[in-house]
């Protein structure tokens, strides 16, 4: 039987010493199924067009698209609209895919008859602080997320790097460009509750670069948060309990901090939180016994450093915008009345207006 025709849609932005090897990735795929890999470029400036145009000197499948919405999920998007594959394969310009990727997302389409495959991270740092951050994302005590942690084929909820039939993507319109983040995770949201079924399966895997400082790591999971707060805003049956647990706790530590306890129950809150705290703390001293980062090349403190600075951040961040989707909908909501039709000083006016009569 032919494989069908695969896309392969690359989003960048500024990613030089990154995008030239994730297009090599898959210019050294074994399967012949690809026929062509579009890179959508937000504006980059660091030359990263550079080592693109470069890959198509080589081979006339990789092509640039310009992306003037700047966006992912733009970019998303149009490489729907441009892709000419009944198959697309979207991957991070920071990832590097296992040479039979491409081959095994569509043996396990093929398998299973799910419309979306996702595989795992195997996080590869270029340095100790890389290597402890990856480490520590990839570690259970650091995220839950399937594509970190499945040891198994499953059925999941979300899939990253993910290998969607196009139609599936088309049949929802594709991904919602009024998200400025977490739009992967909202996507899989609508096409799951769409039917279907989505797969996550170990043998698929790819690289993954992690951030190179704990800076950038801070923001990368805050921006994660705050915009995972309007996915639940929009979306609250998708949230799950993985999600609510490093908000709770940091509005907890809000509030000791704070001191709005009441006085009576202030004492054995202030235990509480004690005795959290030595939990968590044997929890980090678990998670370096059994993730040894010496022996991956990787710095411990900065590992150490890293799992709670992952669960602060995001955590902070989904408060912070749940504050920020509740503005967003006041002031749809002003904007609503505003543009209502000022009501009559006549009572039977009034009565129609409200009521929607015509005399």
């Amino acid at each position: 039987m032919t494989a069908p025709s695969v896309s392969v849609i690359i989003p960048m932005l500024n990613e030089a010493g990154f995008v030239g090897p994730c297009i090599d990735g898959f210019l050294a795929q074994t399967t012949d199924a690809i026929v062509e890999i579009l890179v959508i470029d937000g504006g980059s400036t660091d030359g990263s067009d550079l080592e693109v145009l470069h890959r198509r000197s080589l081979d006339r499948r990789v092509r640039l698209v310009r992306n003037p919405r700047r966006l992912a999920a733009a970019a998303a998007n149009i490489g729907i609209d441009e892709s000419v594959g009944e198959v697309l394969c979207f991957v991070s310009a920071h990832g590097v895919p296992d040479p039979g990727y491409v081959g095994t997302a569509l043996a396990v389409l093929d398998e299973t008859g799910a419309v979306g495959v996702g595989g795992r991270y195997d996080h590869v740092g270029t340095d100790p602080v890389s290597n402890a951050i990856g480490l520590a994302m990839a570690s259970p005590f650091g995220m839950a997320s399937p594509h970190r942690t499945s040891q198994q084929r499953r059925d999941v909820d979300t899939i990253s790097h993910p290998v969607f039939r196009k139609s599936a993507l088309v049949e929802i319109g594709g991904y919602d460009e009024t998200l400025l983040g977490n739009g992967d995770y909202e996507t899989n949201y609508r096409r799951g509750r769409a039917g279907g079924g989505l797969v996550v399966t170990p043998e698929l895997s790819s690289v993954y670069r992690p951030r190179r400082s704990l800076g950038a790591l801070g923001r990368q999971f805050w921006d994660y948060g705050y915009w995972k707060a309007e996915v639940m805003a929009r979306h609250p049956d998708a949230v799950r309990p993985r999600h609510l647990a490093p908000p709770a706790a940091v509005a907890g530590a809000i509030v000791l901090a704070a001191g709005l306890t009441p006085p009576a129950t202030r004492a054995a809150a202030q235990r509480g939180a004690a005795a959290i705290g030595v939990a968590y703390g044997a929890l980090l001293g678990a998670a370096v016994i059994r993730e040894r980062p010496a022996a991956h090349g990787a710095s411990t403190r900065h590992f150490v450093a890293a799992l709670p600075l992952i669960h602060g951040a995001w955590g902070g961040g989904v408060l912070a915008g749940a504050v920020g989707a509740l503005r967003r909908r006041r002031r749809a909501a002003d904007a609503d009345v505003a543009a209502q039709p000022a009501a009559s000083a006549d009572p039977i006016a009034r009565v129609r207006l409200t009521s929607g009569a015509v005399g």
